[in-house]
């Protein structure tokens, strides 16, 4: 849960609300308040928002290994069989998606 705690504790230290902070980020309130719960894993693409918007390295928040066990974790919570890929991100990696158009919101 070191991804969870970095970001409530980075936030506080800004004196941001989870709306303010996700207004900067582009996100919706309701995805801040999971990642700091630690009921959802974030993506590269919002982890390095949130870094952006936290004036910090996406490093300082969580480093990939961290964000991809902490996938695991919720996957195999999700799915009775536990199987789960084994994939580590990069925080240069995007995952494939397509880039965003302007004016959308990255999640």
């Amino acid at each position: 849960m070191a991804f969870a705690e970095n970001l409530r504790r980075l936030r506080l230290e800004e004196f941001l609300s989870q709306a303010e902070l996700a207004r900067r980020a582009g996100l919706h309130a309701l995805t801040i308040a999971r990642l700091e719960a630690g009921t959802t894993a974030p993506s590269t693409r919002t982890v390095r928002a949130l870094a952006d918007a936290l004036g910090v390295e996406p490093r300082e928040l969580a480093t990939p290994p961290e964000v991809a066990e902490l996938r695991r974790v919720l996957a195999r919570a999700a799915q009775p069989d536990g199987k789960v890929g084994d994939r580590s991100d990069s925080w240069n990696d995007d995952g494939g998606a397509a880039p965003a158009e302007a004016g959308t919101r990255a999640d």
